[in-house]
């Protein structure tokens, strides 16, 4: 007989519904699923419930069991019956210590008004779950093609780039490369090319591909003469891997960026919060953090996700008040240190954590260890480099942090970061003296990202007693709008806070928060 649960009344009516008294426990499909409970996860295999960071729950072998059994067909009414036979059969139990395990288990996931794990009176309980049969989802496949040559010299180094980027690629996390071509047609992203000799000379010629678009997103040439010929494979190898990270970052998550969360695997969420991470926008911050909780739920164990969503804590930084982060760094630093416990091989995780230390913790030291072992992975790896130049100018080191963002900038130079990359060089040069270069690439930043009050404070704080440009109509217009206090600054890192000072001094004499 078809009955229906009355929320209001807590009884099962004799009406046709889709609840269906379960006698005999039958295994369903959700045995073999991780189930979404509220902001918690089960999966039923191993019997582990985890929270919404990822972390295992305590919970006594009978309550487990009962959420296990309960798990079994999810949405439906089970018995009281039916749970005692299944956790002791062959013993006679009191309701109580039934009673006991539904506490229990509503206790582990804070179900305190009961709307995930309801009471049907007088007959049993019904578990309200989401079923994931595939929680990570596939991973996007990359082909890569041998280049094409014309003779010995050649077909030699485009067997040397086809080696180094095996080498590059090997190395990220969550794609498969592809090398059968058999499989072409299924990779999402296709770099090909060709290599070609004339008097001497070498030139690389190399594009990125992307299924279903109808132009390259990117193609390019490299070249060199006599013996530095030997060097292109290496150099465009690592053109290729940075040139591929910050394209999939900034495009893959677009066709998922107005999806609903429950809808989309684990793979398909980090997508999603990389394309609104990307942004660098609040709305989209936190439709990213919204995102990778619930990718958390789906693949707690995955090291890649677990170290997103503490990346999301550090992401907006310095872009928006530090009193917006909202910040738990005790929260990242253990889902970084978890992720590192799972793969210590990882560029992505060890320089998350160090990134992490580094703003929420202030450790410069601790940061610097974890992107150096993060560069001796991959050393072209341009957030290491980013979080180390950091580190370089808030502790005085003003040109070798300058000089490495420089560089980064000529590897990539569309990573939606580089006016993050300008404003932190024009600390540097302002900060040692060089206020001219420092108006010029504070203004470039800004020029980038005209809306960013980031770039505008900068700009604001390296024109600072410039009359000529303070008084300009436009550059006062832009003052006006910064909503970042000049006490922003006091909040970073510095190893000498009188930097912090200076720069503070320097952002009410430009006007900003008057």
């Amino acid at each position: 007989m078809d009955m229906n649960f009355n929320e209001k009344t807590g009884t099962v009516s004799n009406v046709r519904s889709q609840v269906r008294l379960v006698e005999t426990g039958r295994m369903t499909n959700a045995s073999t699923s991780t189930l979404i409970l509220g902001s918690c996860s089960f999966e039923p295999s191993s019997l582990t419930l985890r929270d919404a960071s990822g972390m295992v729950l305590s919970l006594r072998s009978q309550s487990l069991r009962v959420l296990a059994q309960l798990a079994r067909t999810p949405g439906q009414l089970v018995s009281r019956d039916a749970i005692a036979q299944a956790v002791w059969p062959d013993v006679a139990v009191t309701d109580d210590s039934l009673v006991q395990c539904i506490k229990d288990v509503r206790s582990a996931l804070a179900d305190k008004d009961r709307t995930i794990l309801k009471t049907v009176i007088g007959q049993g309980y019904i578990l309200k779950a989401r079923a994931v049969a595939d929680p990570l989802g596939a991973l996007p496949e990359i082909f890569v093609e041998r280049f094409q040559s014309s003779d010995t010299v050649t077909a030699e180094l485009s067997e040397a780039l086809f080696e180094e980027l095996m080498v590059r690629l090997s190395l990220r996390r969550g794609v498969v490369i592809v090398t059968d071509p058999d499989h072409r047609s299924n990779a999402k992203y296709l770099i090909s090319g060709r290599v070609s000799d004339r008097s001497g000379t070498a030139r690389i010629f190399f594009r990125i591909t992307r299924r279903g678009h109808d132009a390259d997103l990117y193609a390019a040439t490299e070249e060199a003469a006599d013996a530095e010929k030997w060097d292109l494979p290496g150099l465009v190898a690592d053109a290729i891997s940075a040139q591929l990270r910050v394209r999939m970052i900034m495009g893959d998550g677009s066709e998922f960026a107005q999806a609903d969360d429950t809808t989309l695997s684990a793979q398909e969420l980090m997508a999603k919060a990389a394309w609104h991470m990307c942004r660098f926008r609040r709305s989209n911050w936190r439709s990213a953090r919204t995102a990778m909780e619930q990718a958390v739920l789906l693949a707690p164990e995955n090291p890649t996700v677990l170290t997103m969503l503490a990346a999301v804590e550090t992401q907006m930084i310095p872009l928006i008040p530090f009193s917006e982060l909202c910040a738990d760094p005790d929260r990242a630093l253990a889902l970084c240190d978890r992720a590192v416990e799972i793969d210590q091989s990882s560029d992505w995780v060890l320089r998350t954590r160090g990134n992490v230390r580094f703003w929420l913790l202030g450790d410069h030291e601790g940061a610097r260890l974890d992107c150096r072992r993060a560069l001796a992975i991959n050393p072209s790896y341009h957030l290491a480099h980013l979080t180390i130049a950091t580190s370089d100018i808030l502790s005085g080191a003003f040109k070798p942090g300058a000089l490495r963002l420089q560089e980064m900038m000529r590897r990539v130079n569309f990573d939606p970061q580089n006016p993050l990359y300008f404003s932190l060089i024009a600390l540097a040069l302002l900060l040692d003296g060089q206020v001219d270069a420092a108006v010029e690439a504070a203004r470039e930043g800004h020029e980038r990202n005209p809306l960013g009050a980031w770039n505008a404070l900068v700009y604001a704080v390296a024109a600072s007693g410039n009359n000529r440009i303070m008084d300009a109509t436009a550059f006062r217009r832009m003052v006006n709008r910064i909503d970042l206090p000049p006490s922003h600054f006091l909040d970073f890192p510095f190893l000498d806070q009188g930097m912090a000072e200076e720069l503070a001094a320097r952002a009410k004499v430009a006007g900003v928060g008057a």
